[in-house]
């Protein structure tokens, strides 16, 4: 359904397919006896989408990789691109490191656009606090990575700080802030 050049979906819920890469999002404090760093855990955004209500959409999630954004490297970014492009699902939500986040995404972009998957619409999110922490920007950002996939154009974009922005024109700033390129 069009309404005002916007795809509206209702009623049925939409199949999206949630790609989990690590990064803060996942991260957990240790289980190990003397430990010290985080780890990457279980995928942050699925137990997040578990508690809506009324989600719009029938998750299913797929682990990549459980990696800090910084060693995710072209293999990863690999996989990630093959995952798009096998996916049956055309709304496909990418957790991801913020570090290296716009890289990924770009990649994706790329081979999006060499595949010939034009009705896919992808979005990449993360946090840059573990989702298990109370003040955590990981259920605002999903949130809103969420909606976008139900209004934006095909293509793959990045979803952080109340900003939806097309892939090929992100950027970060000096303070971390994800802007337009």
């Amino acid at each position: 359904l069009l309404h005002g050049g916007f795809r509206i979906m209702y009623a049925q819920k939409s199949p999206l397919l949630l790609l989990q890469t690590g990064g803060t999002i996942d991260k957990a404090y240790p289980r190990t006896k003397g430990g010290y760093a985080f780890e990457i855990d279980a995928p942050a955004a699925a137990d997040l989408l578990d508690k809506v209500g009324l989600l719009a959409y029938e998750v299913r999630c797929e682990t990549i990789c459980r990696l800090d954004s910084q060693d995710i490297g072209a293999t990863e970014r690999a996989a990630i691109a093959k995952a798009i492009l096998q996916a049956q699902e055309e709304l496909i939500l990418v957790t991801h490191g913020s570090d290296t986040m716009i890289d990924s995404a770009k990649a994706a972009a790329h081979a999006l656009d060499e595949g010939g998957s034009s009705s896919k619409r992808v979005v990449f999110t993360g946090a840059m606090r573990p989702a298990k922490f109370v003040d955590s920007d990981a259920a605002f950002n999903v949130g809103g990575a969420c909606a976008a996939l139900s209004i934006v154009a095909p293509g793959v974009y990045v979803c952080m700080n109340g900003r939806v922005l097309p892939a090929a024109q992100c950027d970060r700033d000096d303070d971390g802030h994800f802007v337009p390129a």
